[in-house]
């Protein structure tokens, strides 16, 4: 259930390049007044979700605000989320150090965050950092390239039912991690 509302998500959030003024991008922070309904943050929004606690939702709120161009609040909703023990914010997390999304560039610390998460025995997320981590090693991202260990976990992945993993499996590429360029990964056929 938290996987399929997690990979709704974005689609409620309308991703469009005006981003700034998208309700589900976190809309209006300053009210003029507590009577002032079209500028206050309500509980459905990005910004009160993410002032929660760690849990599913605020931190399923992280992947959003990233999204959305608030790195700077994805990052302490990732790093509150890492700290409760969320796998997904790890994989999150790890995907902006790979982008220099709000952080400067790390694919080492990336890498370690993916290995962390293809480690972690989630049964949810655990094959998704698997994969990662698998695309990590195949290209030498943050870690020496080692083609039969890529292999390895990209088995693993499909293994626990990674879609994307079987598809690397079946193809020789995927697109659930793209280069700089916007392609997918891999040799297969385009």
């Amino acid at each position: 259930m938290l996987r399929t509302l997690l990979l709704c998500l974005p689609l409620l959030c309308g991703l469009s390049p005006a981003l700034a003024d998208n309700m589900f991008c976190g809309g209006a922070r300053n009210p003029a007044s507590p009577d002032d309904l079209d500028n206050a943050v309500g509980e459905l929004s990005l910004q009160y979700v993410a002032s929660q606690p760690a849990g599913p939702v605020s931190c399923a709120a992280g992947y959003l605000l990233s999204k959305c161009g608030d790195h700077e609040t994805a990052n302490r909703v990732f790093d509150k989320c890492i700290a409760a023990g969320y796998t997904g914010a790890l994989i999150w997390k790890a995907l902006m150090y790979e982008n220099g999304h709000g952080v400067p560039k790390d694919a080492a610390r990336a890498a370690d965050m993916l290995y962390r998460a293809a480690t972690s025995g989630d049964p949810y997320y655990g094959p998704l950092g698997k994969m990662h981590y698998a695309t990590a090693l195949l290209q030498g991202r943050g870690v020496p390239r080692d083609e039969q260990a890529a292999m390895r976990w990209f088995r693993e992945a499909a293994a626990e039912g990674d879609e994307t993993a079987q598809e690397f499996l079946r193809t020789g590429r995927h697109t659930g991690v793209r280069d700089e360029t916007g392609r997918g990964v891999g040799e297969g056929d385009a």
